[in-house]
């Protein structure tokens, strides 16, 4: 019954390391240096994205029954964390750049409410999003305000998953194209003058 138990919790613990590594595009088994694979963004079902929201409400504590206008700005930013995770690159961006919009200074540590604290380090995401959705410019758009912000030098993101998107990002800045939020919005009331 022990083994069992080690077992399984060796097998998710075994999960938990590698979704964040898979979800970002990066071999994280490899002893090279890290590169990038081409990811497809995925739309979810609109059960799943409903799933995704009510699971993430009741992460943050907030009331399922809440307005879509009214959501503080931690909820958009874990919300797009998961919809990324689930490989929804496009509603994460959405949801990313509404965070921004409500709290655009990123800091390691950053208070959510009561005593709860997360890494709030959207640039860095959104330029993940970008990059999966092979959108380069705003990728690079991202990347830069992150730099700008210092989120790559707090410690807080693995040096080797930021050198990895810089690579990809690096590998396609010739291709041409505009970055504006209005191309991934599911609906216009989500951040219509926001342009990245």
């Amino acid at each position: 019954m022990i083994a069992t138990r080690k077992s399984r919790f060796a097998c998710f613990f075994g999960f938990v390391l590698a979704f964040p590594a898979a979800a970002t595009g990066i071999d994280a088994t490899a002893d090279h240096e890290p590169q990038t694979q081409t990811f497809q963004s995925i739309q979810l079902l609109p059960q799943q994205v409903d799933a995704l929201r009510n699971r993430v409400l009741v992460q943050c504590g907030l009331d399922s029954s809440g307005s879509r206008n009214v959501l503080p700005w931690y909820f958009h930013f874990q919300y797009g964390q998961a919809l990324l995770e689930a490989g929804d690159a496009s509603r994460a961006i959405v949801e990313l750049n509404q965070s921004i919009d409500l709290r655009p200074e990123p800091r390691a540590r950053k208070r959510t409410y009561g005593m709860w604290f997360l890494d709030y380090l959207p640039y860095f995401q959104l330029a993940e999003a970008h990059a999966m959705m092979a959108n380069w410019p705003c990728a690079e758009h991202a990347m830069q305000l992150s730099r700008i912000t210092g989120e790559t030098t707090l410690g807080r993101i693995e040096p080797n998953r930021i050198r990895a998107l810089q690579e990809s990002i690096d590998r396609h800045l010739d291709e041409v194209g505009s970055c504006n939020l209005r191309d991934y919005q599911d609906s216009p009331s989500a951040g219509d003058s926001f342009e990245r």
